[in-house]
């Protein structure tokens, strides 16, 4: 009787452990929500600039899903004797993947897709402006602050496209090596 009951009993742990399926939306998985300011280190034109921005995305498990903008007013250009103020600003989707993400240090990487617009200015007045397509891929190290603070260090590339109508600025002049710092406030789920 007893070795009837020990394989029904093994029978019906078996059956119950094969019954759990694995769901992206199951009860072991960390849910969360950021947002915080961007300070992306580029070059236009040849100018070292600060774009000034932000972003705040929804968070599971280790990944994020969110959107972004960021823009700078820094650079300019002498055409035609005269000089403009270049305004760059662009936003979009922003994803991204932390690794470990429980651990002080841990690797970071993010993609930013996006969509903006390069003008040419005097004195607040748009003399020649155009629209564009950037992708954003970065990697870099992110430090746990807090429980509800991550700071990003990265380093990528940022590629633009579509810019045809600036006088004697292109794509290029705009494209290059970017570096950037990340705040990130908010709640990032709970890790075992």
């Amino acid at each position: 009787m007893r070795l009837i009951l020990f394989f029904f009993f093994m029978f019906t742990m078996i059956w119950s452990v094969q019954g759990q399926n694995e769901t992206l939306l199951s009860g072991n998985n960390t849910y969360g929500g950021f947002g915080g300011p961007i300070l992306e280190f580029s070059s236009i034109n040849g100018t070292t600039v600060a774009d000034i921005g932000g972003g705040g995305a929804l968070v599971i498990n280790d990944f994020f899903f969110g959107g972004y903008g960021t823009g700078s007013d820094a650079a300019s250009l002498i055409f035609e004797e005269q000089r403009y103020d270049i305004d760059f600003g662009h936003g979009g989707f922003w994803m991204g993947y932390a690794h470990n993400e429980y651990k002080l240090f841990h690797l970071y990487s993010s993609l930013r897709l996006g969509w903006g617009e390069a003008e040419f200015k005097q004195n607040d007045q748009t003399f020649y402006d155009d629209n564009f397509f950037t992708l954003n891929p970065e990697l870099g190290i992110e430090v746990n602050v807090t429980d509800w603070f991550k700071l990003g260090f990265n380093g990528g590339y940022r590629y633009i496209s579509g810019i045809n109508t600036l006088p004697t600025l292109d794509a290029d002049d705009f494209s290059g090596l970017i570096g950037s710092i990340t705040f990130r406030f908010g709640a990032f789920g709970e890790y075992d």
